[in-house]
């Protein structure tokens, strides 16, 4: 019975089957089935519609409704057709006494998705949006700063912005460097600006990263110095780096034997772009620094560049020896007589350009319109109006005027001559009363070098002081001989014989009428 029972359903099916072939030939060419997509399927992916859908969908477009709809039956449950949604109040919430829905009436119920949380927005998207707000004629929400934009940037990558910045920055000051030195001298910078830098103790080790962290330094010694040479990322650096300073010294070792002293430490950046982003001080416009106090120099490599590199590390060199010569106390503070301090730097950076020919400097003195003050006392006609300087036919250049030289040996001098835009007319005098002490007549060994030794040793410790009654030199109650301190013009009247600053500005003339 059974038996019968399954065979009567298998033609009952396949009657239907080719019932629906007939229509389906005999009717017009029907769409494509419509696509189904299983409610199941969270991630959207369409997938092909089961052989009873389409065989429902077929009947139901060839005419046959009652097939179309059938009962109950083997198959499961019936899907009654779906009618327009009405409006209607929303549904209370089910209880939990009421019946479990079916499998049919689940795959009908559509499943909400969860929605993707949209991602966080950055400083500078919204930098961005408030921009194209602004542009929109609409007002931003979020007032911008500057220091939001790198809020979110990661560190190495800010770091490396910030140094193409700083780069960037030295380019073009560079570039006015270089339009500078078209029309004037290089003038380094100051020793003065680096006078806070405190040594390092006498009780500690020298470490070369105290001051300048994170840097693999390869130590090196010459005759003179202590160098440190940064490690280099790549390529070749100057091999002859040691003989530019030792050439340096022997300058200075020509001239003021009296003032050298113990070795010093140089410290070499391997470029100017390490040098400008590791040492503290460095500014885009210098080549090398001076800290006196320390007894420090510091280069930066530049291959090709050698005769610079002699030139600007004889300048910053004798500021090393001035400190340690004027300041017998160790009071770590500048005590050099700042144009004397510079002047004595710029005759000695002009003596390794050209020997005693002379570099740039001497040709400004040869070159320039140099003239007098009005406001210079004289000391021959003991009045404040100066005999005017008359230029000769050799001198046709630009007019430079010096200032009088009771102003000009006050430490706020060079501070004047800045604020009025004449740096360089400064750094000139300088020059040019530093050789007419040292080296009037120009010549291989100083004429005037022992005057100027005794010049310099009674600015930097006076003279000892003798007892009027006996004669002996007087001692303190630990028995150290007692200084008497001089000043600047009363060193010039013991050493020069110069009885005031406008005695010595009136044989300064006398000199450079002759030698002009």
């Amino acid at each position: 019975m059974k038996k019968c029972f399954l065979f009567t359903f298998f033609c009952s099916v396949a009657a239907v089957s080719l019932a629906a072939q007939t229509s389906v030939s005999s009717s017009p060419t029907l769409p494509p089935p419509p696509v189904v997509q299983d409610p199941f399927d969270v991630a959207g992916k369409v997938l092909p519609p089961s052989t009873i859908d389409y065989l429902k969908q077929t009947l139901s477009n060839s005419g046959i409704e009652s097939l179309a709809s059938p009962s109950k039956g083997p198959s499961g449950p019936s899907v009654a057709p779906k009618a327009k949604a009405e409006p209607s109040a929303p549904k209370k919430e089910p209880t939990s006494t009421a019946p479990a829905p079916s499998v049919a009436d689940t795959k009908q119920t559509k499943i909400p998705q969860k929605e993707t949380p949209k991602p966080l927005k950055t400083s500078v998207e919204e930098a961005l949006e408030n921009n194209n707000a602004l542009l929109g004629d609409v007002t931003p929400k979020k007032e911008i700063k500057a220091a939001d934009l790198y809020e979110n940037i990661p560190a190495p990558i800010a770091e490396d912005a910030a140094a193409q910045a700083e780069l960037d920055y030295a380019a073009r000051m560079l570039q006015q460097e270089k339009e500078q030195t078209k029309k004037g001298r290089f003038i380094p910078a100051a020793a003065s600006k680096t006078a806070d830098t405190a040594p390092t103790p006498k009780n500690k080790k020298f470490d070369p990263n105290d001051y300048r962290p994170g840097i693999t330094w390869v130590k090196s010694k010459s005759t003179h110095f202590e160098i440190y040479t940064q490690k280099r990322d790549s390529g070749i650096g100057s091999s002859n780096m040691s003989m530019i300073f030792e050439g340096a010294y022997a300058t200075l070792r020509r001239n003021i034997p009296w003032m050298m002293s113990s070795k010093v430490r140089v410290f070499v950046y391997q470029d100017h772009g390490s040098y400008l982003k590791h040492e503290p001080n460095a500014k885009a416009w210098t080549r090398a620094l001076a800290y006196p106090i320390r007894g420090e120099i510091v280069v930066y490599d530049e291959p090709g560049k050698q005769k610079e590199l002699k030139e600007i590390f004889t300048h910053e060199l004798v500021h090393i020896f001035t400190q340690k010569f004027f300041d017998k106390h160790g009071t770590n503070r500048l005590v050099t007589p700042i144009w004397l301090d510079e002047g004595l730097a710029v005759y000695m950076e002009d003596q390794a350009y050209n020997g005693i020919k002379g570099g740039p400097w001497a040709n400004d003195f040869k070159v320039l319109n140099l003239q007098r003050s009005k406001d210079s006392p004289t000391e021959e006609f003991g009045s404040s109006y100066a005999k005017t300087f008359q230029p000769t036919s050799r001198r046709r250049g630009k007019a430079v005027t010096l200032m009088p030289f009771g102003m000009f040996i006050q430490d706020g001098s060079l501070a004047a001559m800045e604020s009025r835009g004449k740096t360089q007319n400064w750094y000139l005098q300088a020059y040019l009363m530093v050789r007419f002490l040292l080296n009037p007549a120009n010549s291989s060994s100083p004429s005037n070098r022992m005057q100027f030794e005794q010049f310099t040793r009674l600015l930097a410790q006076g003279e000892q002081v003798r007892d009027p009654s006996t004669g002996f030199l007087k001692r303190d109650e630990k028995g150290k001989p007692v200084y008497q301190p001089y000043s600047v013009e009363k060193a010039l009247g013991k050493a020069y014989r110069y009885n005031s600053a406008a005695a010595f500005e009136d044989a300064f003339w006398d000199w450079a009428k002759r030698n002009h």
